[in-house]
């Protein structure tokens, strides 16, 4: 449990300031032309929708692969052994003719040796068996074709789906089968591997949360988790165990931000919580919203916060008091950056709105989208936004002018990221453009995931990583921007990336656990 002290609920009294910018459209309708009135519910759900329609559409996307590639091949798609042994060591081609199998022997051989020295997929000995995350044991080269080659993601002998890709040495039969091949005289072939490829990385799952996690955050040793189960966890980057599990949100917890040595916690419950980010000690409940916090960003001494009921709040650090209500966005508010002395919100109105955060005052609302604005990212002196219309605005952030529209990508932008020369977008097309910031033009594709693409990080200035819908983390090179490493356990969606000083990037599912890689080492 975490110590608990006396916490007074902070909410907006008369004296919030409301900025309301003249000449703003006051209509309360929403991004898609409907009428929201002032009914409280108005986006109601809107995240469990945007969730929802993503799984329908990646299910659909899944359906009709999965539909092809039957109707195109029989290949190893039934994820089970039988399958894994025709494409190992026959109906599939000779594994052990073309050079690729492991200890094709004569069938007398293998007709007498114990049948827990055969491969369950080629029925041939074993001469280097490993076992997988079941605790099945399999050939390697043929183990590493079905996983790797063929993208399996199951066990062939139970079709269970396998937590990790991680291939465990069984020395112990190994040194049994070698011992009964002597004694019988049976010669063993060398051991052949699949050819090499991008480095296919097991991740330490850490288990924990019962449902999607929204939001990570990284600080000194710790890393914070936010997830729909209404909690906040902490866990050790050491030792990746669960310290403490923050509770205190009635729904379940979208946002997280960090500033002054406190950790503050947006949820659907409307309400912000502020934490000691060294006791863990619940500092204060701060309402005001009327709807789910979604986005959040401390500013110096001051906390903003974007709410699906249309506004951003400004609050105190230090006194956890409202100081401003900030009005003006037609739909909900989605994301937020700080830049300079200046707070961007991204809407579902397809606008994107400059606050001054010395004296709170919309300084520019900045059209031009066509689709809701789902992403922000700052850097060079420019703004950048990515919209549901694929297309990614850049702006400057003196004038607030569009300096150019980015055009590529083929569906939704969904996140943004930037390093000192680089600007990344991920998109449900399924890749990451590369734009370089001095000239705004694409210098590069980034091409593998087989779904779309929801997170990014910049990890320890040597990757961009990537998290995508087909359950995988891959990291792609800074220099030549080849996919190095692919990481691979997660059951569901990569939903968020965070990465620590010293080049450890942490991955967020929809299947309520944490990744964990080491990247930059």
């Amino acid at each position: 449990g975490v110590p608990r002290a006396p916490v007074g609920v902070v909410g907006a009294d008369a004296s919030v300031l409301e900025v309301e910018q003249v000449g703003v459209n006051d209509d309360n309708g929403d991004a898609l032309g409907n009428d929201n009135g002032d009914d409280d519910n108005a986006s109601e759900n809107a995240e469990d929708c945007d969730k929802a329609a993503d799984v329908s559409r990646a299910m659909l996307e899944r359906t009709s692969t999965s539909l092809n590639a039957s109707v195109a091949t029989k290949g190893p798609s039934s994820n089970n052994a039988e399958t894994a042994r025709d494409s190992s060591s026959g109906k599939g081609g000779n594994a052990a003719a073309d050079g690729a199998g492991g200890g094709k022997l004569p069938t007398g051989s293998a007709a007498s040796a114990p049948s827990s020295f055969l491969c369950p997929i080629s029925m041939d000995i074993m001469t280097d068996p490993v076992m997988v995350a079941t605790g099945h044991t399999y050939d390697r080269c043929n183990i590493e074709r079905w996983l790797f080659q063929q993208n399996n993601r199951t066990c062939p002998v139970t079709g269970l789906r396998l937590r990790h890709l991680e291939l465990t040495a069984n020395f112990a039969l190994r040194n049994a089968i070698q011992e009964w091949a002597e004694t019988n005289g049976v010669a063993l072939p060398t051991p052949r591997r699949q050819p090499a490829g991008p480095t296919r990385s097991p991740a330490n799952i850490l288990e924990g949360h019962d449902e999607i996690i929204w939001a990570m955050e990284v600080s000194g040793k710790r890393l914070f988790s936010a997830s729909a189960d209404r909690t906040v966890r902490v866990w050790s980057t050491e030792s990746l165990r669960c310290d403490v599990v923050l509770e205190e949100h009635a729904r379940p917890v979208l946002s997280l931000a960090m500033g002054s040595g406190k950790l503050f916690s947006g949820s659907y419950d409307c309400r912000i919580c502020a934490w000691d980010l060294e006791s863990l000690r619940l500092l204060a409940c701060m309402e005001g919203h009327n709807d789910a916090v979604r986005a959040m960003v401390v500013a110096g001494r001051l906390l903003f916060s974007g709410s699906y009921d249309n506004t951003c709040r400004v609050w105190r650090v230090d006194t956890y008091a409202c100081v401003a209500k900030l009005v003006g966005h037609a739909g909900p508010v989605r994301t937020l950056v700080c830049s300079g002395s200046r707070v961007f919100s991204g809407s579902y109105d397809k606008t994107v709105r400059a606050w001054e955060s010395g004296t709170l005052q919309c300084v520019a609302s900045l059209e031009g989208h066509s689709g809701a604005v789902r992403a922000l990212a700052a850097g060079s002196g420019m703004v950048f936004s990515g919209s549901d219309d694929a297309t990614v605005r850049v702006w400057d952030h003196d004038s607030c002018t569009c300096l150019r529209t980015l055009e590529g990508h083929e569906d939704n932008v969904r996140v943004l990221a930037v390093d000192d020369r680089h600007l990344f977008s991920g998109s449900w097309d399924k890749t990451v453009r590369v734009w370089c910031l001095s000239t705004l033009t694409c210098l590069r594709v980034l091409e593998g995931h087989c779904e779309a693409v929801l997170a990014l990080a910049v990890c320890n200035n040597r990757y961009i990583v990537s998290g995508s819908y087909d359950t995988t983390v891959r990291f792609f090179s800074l220099e030549t921007f080849n996919c190095e490493k692919i990481g691979e356990g997660h059951e569901d969606a990569v939903r968020v990336l965070a990465s620590s000083d010293d080049g450890v990037v942490y991955s967020g599912s929809y299947d309520g656990s944490v990744g964990v890689w080491q990247g930059g080492q």
